[in-house]
């Protein structure tokens, strides 16, 4: 760099934009252009200050306990400085994210520098002012975001818990429990108990990809669509039609769900449809076995090429009879883990049911959960679980 570039160079830096320019010239005298390539760190955190840097050209990144907190780009950056000011150890680690020159002027010609020019003094003063403004700046753009964030979690996990039933199903033929519990604050499991026309009941289990607010948000559309859907045709197909839309109109951020739609009639019919999910559990009362109503379908929201558009969900049936139980649940039940990685397992789950299938669901739903929580051992939630038994009268 040329003197005459260095002077304007420096004229533009906060830290002496009020020299003069035979003071400007001095400071170039003391001034030392390095360079570094890229991934190159200039200083560690825990270093001694003896030096303090103008970035030229380049960008650097601040890093500290091992993460990238900040980086910069502008010329004329002054870092560095606190630890000549303070004389302690350096604060963060600095690293070139490109490769970087600079203007690197030592502790003792800095101070040497400053005693003989007051002016160099207001322009730390400007340099620490702006760099404390512009922190405090990054802290409450970071607070502002964790409350929105916060607050869109919280009524993400109001709507989700509002579009749960408000009670069990009270019917002549059956009565019922459910249960959900999401990971987090929300997630994307959801079941519904749908009051269909000509005394027949509807039960609806769905487990959203994902967890958290958008999931959240795609089992509220689930249910909208499901309740408005209902009061034209609660047929299987054009309940799934339905909630393939809704499915598809969050095509571009790639979220599926698997559910289960069951409708369950007086005559004692059973007429079922089950996209993605685990099979549900039909134990039959009299034989002491249980039937698995296993998946037909994709999950819904899933594209199979040249298939997508022409899925036609047709519904399957079988019979049920007074005593008999049917078991909806995700696969956050049977997949759940503890600190040895131990899965739950599917034959643990079924074994309790048949253990219990003389109690109530109620019973039966609280007996689970307990066997759950103790093969955890504390261990936390990894996935939603939900989880509707209803047994037949």
């Amino acid at each position: 760099m040329l003197v005459e570039q260095k002077i304007q160079f420096l004229k533009n830096t906060e830290l002496f934009a009020e020299l003069s320019k035979a003071n400007l010239k001095s400071i170039c005298d003391i001034a030392d252009e390095v360079a570094y390539p890229a991934d190159h760190t200039i200083f560690e955190e825990g270093d001694e200050g003896d030096s303090l840097y103008l970035l030229v050209n380049g960008e650097i990144s601040i890093i500290k306990a091992e993460m990238e907190v900040l980086s910069f780009k502008e010329k004329g950056y002054c870092f560095g400085e606190v630890a000549l000011i303070d004389n302690k150890l350096r604060s963060a680690t600095i690293r070139t994210v490109t490769p970087t020159n600079l203007l690197r002027i030592s502790q003792d010609d800095f101070f040497y520098a400053l005693a003989r020019e007051p002016l160099i003094g207001r322009g730390m003063f400007r340099v620490l002012n702006n760099k404390i403004r512009h922190d405090l700046e990054v802290q409450m753009s970071a607070i502002r975001k964790e409350v929105a964030q916060e607050e869109s979690m919280r009524l993400a996990a109001e709507v989700q818990q509002s579009i749960l039933p408000n009670e069990e199903i009270t019917h002549p033929c059956l009565i019922s429990a459910g249960y959900c519990q999401p990971t987090n604050s929300v997630g994307g499991d959801y079941y519904d108990y749908l009051h269909l026309p000509n005394k027949q009941v509807g039960i609806f289990i769905g487990d959203v990809m994902g967890h958290g607010f958008h999931s959240a948000m795609v089992a509220a559309m689930t249910k909208s669509c499901i309740q408005t859907q209902i009061q034209f045709d609660a047929s299987v197909s054009e309940v799934m039609k339905a909630i393939k839309r809704v499915t598809e109109e969050d095509a571009q951020t790639f979220i599926y769900m698997t559910c289960c739609y069951v409708i369950i009639h007086q005559d004692k019919r059973l007429e079922f449809v089950n996209a993605g999910h685990p099979s549900m559990l039909l134990y039959r009362a009299n034989t002491g076995k249980f039937i698995e109503l296993d998946s037909q379908y994709a999950p819904v929201g899933i594209a199979l090429p040249h298939k997508a558009s022409f899925v036609h969900y047709q519904s399957s049936e079988t019979t049920w009879e007074p005593g008999d139980l049917l078991i909806l649940y995700s696969d956050g039940i049977t997949e759940a883990f503890n600190a040895k990685e131990e899965v739950y397992g599917y034959k643990r789950f079924k074994n309790l049911i048949f253990e219990k299938r003389h109690l109530t669901p109620t019973e039966i739903k609280d007996a689970i959960l307990v066997d759950l929580a103790a093969h955890q051992q504390g261990e936390g939630l990894h996935d939603d679980i939900t989880l509707v038994i209803t047994k037949f009268l």
